[in-house]
């Protein structure tokens, strides 16, 4: 009960500062835009690039902020919020939201039948969404091909999504699930905090997650969610 508590204060503390930094940042963002296309004063390219460093470093900020936000409500997650949910349908409503990134790289995703668990709605559609948003972002030269299975082990349905990307050294498949981790080279990165978030979900739905990988073979991420209640 500690814990939940001092999780829920982080999570409040988090949002408020996420809240400020975001006003701040966009204000920085949308007057920087504006000079740079002020087409009334002199043309100065040194100052036209400074401009640019500005937009870009807040776009940057804004990314952040918004990632933190994600994660401050992943620390709400609770059993409270918890229902009888259909994974499927979760899975559909995020393919919808990425359909234009999937169709900009010719990106496919299948998926076989998948379950009924006990969980958060809205904390699971944003597992699904990171995951095969990673998939894209980190992408090879071929066009991202996605597939979404779960089978049954025990009490938990274990849930994989596999992807054709270029893989993840074996020492650094635990390093892509820490928060800003990046790695170096040619390897893939964790999307932002994308992954991190989705651990912390899973975590706080009593499930675990995990990566498998070789490199140049594409990845496959997994982590179990309970079965639905009653069944």
């Amino acid at each position: 009960m500690e814990k939940s508590k001092s999780d829920m204060e982080v999570s409040e503390f988090i949002l408020r500062a996420c809240h400020d930094l975001r006003s701040s940042t966009r204000a920085v963002r949308i007057h920087s835009e504006l000079l740079l296309k002020d087409t009334e004063g002199p043309r100065n390219t040194t100052f036209e690039q400074r401009l640019g460093y500005v937009v870009a470093g807040a776009k940057t900020i804004d990314s952040l902020v918004e990632g933190l936000t994600k994660y401050s409500l992943a620390l709400q997650t609770d059993a409270s919020s918890f229902q009888s949910t259909a994974t499927d349908v979760l899975l559909r409503s995020v393919l919808m939201k990425l359909s234009k990134e999937l169709s900009d790289c010719e990106g496919k995703v299948t998926y076989d039948e998948l379950p009924r668990v006990t969980g958060d709605p809205d904390r699971l559609m944003q597992v699904l969404e990171h995951l095969v948003r990673n998939a894209v972002v980190h992408r090879g030269e071929a066009a991202p091909q996605v597939h979404i299975s779960a089978c049954k082990r025990g009490e938990a349905w274990v849930f994989a999504v596999r992807d054709n990307g270029p893989g993840v050294d074996g020492v650094a498949l635990e390093r892509v699930f820490r928060p800003f981790e990046r790695l170096k080279g040619g390897e893939r990165t964790g999307a932002g905090l994308g992954l991190a978030i989705s651990r912390e979900i899973v975590e706080r739905h009593g499930g675990r997650m995990w990566a498998e990988s070789q490199v140049g073979e594409g990845a496959t991420f997994l982590f179990t969610l309970p079965k639905e209640v009653n069944t």
